[in-house]
């Protein structure tokens, strides 16, 4: 199921449900991952709403797959962490911060 939802409401995690158009110009693709970024990107485009999927729409696979990506993103955040403890606890932190929102 998908659902339309004012800009001002999305969250980081949400997967689009349909492609963000700015008049013949595709600012994101279908199932794009949101992202703090997509989102201040779209509000300096006037983006007003997107089509996000419902969390119920999410397959065992997908949500799987979500994890893998972010376990990706926050790796390349903290790629330079190396064998600082600190970074590393701070790296953990923060993979499952971003973890627990998508449940």
């Amino acid at each position: 199921m998908i659902k339309t939802i004012p800009l001002d409401q999305t969250l980081p995690g949400m997967v689009l449900g349909e492609k963000v158009m700015s008049g013949s110009n595709m600012l994101l693709p279908l199932g794009t991952v949101i992202n703090i970024s997509h989102i201040n990107s779209l509000r300096r485009c006037g983006v007003s709403a997107i089509v996000v999927l419902a969390p119920s729409e999410l397959t065992v696979v997908e949500i799987n797959e979500q994890r893998e990506a972010l376990r990706g993103r926050v790796e390349r955040l903290f790629r330079r962490a190396g064998s600082n403890a600190t970074m590393q606890s701070l790296q953990r932190a923060v993979l499952e911060y971003q973890l627990e929102k998508l449940n």
